[in-house]
């Protein structure tokens, strides 16, 4: 998508942040919500869309990292101390509903943690140096991680505070790093498209899907739920 920030795009009238953030305002479970946004994209939400975090859903707004995991620790180290769960979903993923939402949340009241994804239907190769096929590997058991990722609060922050970039290199997601701090999350399979914007027809898609379904189609009635997320 170039320079510009996939959350201030619109989508079907709205900027992506929206979405999302209606989403997540629509789960029982969910006691505060935290956006994370660069000075600039706030400017930028202002400027374009008349409107900031907050007026959309947000409780608290916080200045992300230099990368996406310290943007991450950033945003759970605000949250209130009072929640029992720690939620982190990648807002450039609009489609996802708030009953999938609640679903992952219950997998981590059972686990402890747990996270959003979907099972590999595809057949996949190992490839060589030269991008030639290697090997042939097996997709049982192999699944796609998507978001949320859910965890015990203080399992979630010493996940943060246990990973070692020179170590271990940058992670990729919430569940890499509790994985390696002991913990395997749960896997949770979504029924709603839950696809990452990343590319011009990435938006087409979701556009074509909100237009096939509906403004709001992307948020469905979720199950009760008695504890708090952030």
């Amino acid at each position: 998508m170039g320079e510009r920030n996939k959350t201030l795009m619109r989508l079907a009238g709205k900027p992506v942040l929206e979405h999302s953030l209606a989403t997540f305002r629509a789960c029982p479970s969910i006691g505060q919500i935290i956006v994370v946004m660069k000075e600039v994209d706030l400017e930028r939400l202002a400027a374009e869309w008349h409107t900031t975090p907050q007026e959309l859903g947000a409780d608290v707004v916080v200045v992300g990292g230099a990368e996406r995991w310290l943007s991450s620790r950033n945003g759970c180290e605000a949250a209130n101390p009072e929640m029992d769960y720690l939620l982190v979903h990648d807002a450039a993923r609009p489609l996802v509903t708030a009953s999938d939402v609640e679903a992952v949340i219950a997998g981590a009241r059972r686990s402890g943690a747990a996270i959003a994804a979907q099972p590999v239907t595809d057949t996949l190769k190992m490839s060589c140096a030269e991008d030639r096929v290697q090997s042939t590997m097996s997709r049982d058991s192999m699944w796609r991680a998507l978001t949320p990722q859910v965890a015990r609060f203080d399992w979630m922050l010493d996940a943060f505070a246990q990973w070692n970039v020179d170590a271990n290199g940058l992670p990729t997601d919430e569940s890499m790093m509790l994985e390696h701090c002991g913990h395997a999350p749960e896997l949770i399979a979504g029924h709603s498209p839950n696809f990452k914007i990343t590319a011009p027809r990435d938006l087409l898609l979701a556009e074509a899907l909100f237009r096939d379904h509906g403004p709001g189609s992307s948020v469905s009635s979720p199950s009760s739920g008695s504890e708090s997320s952030s």
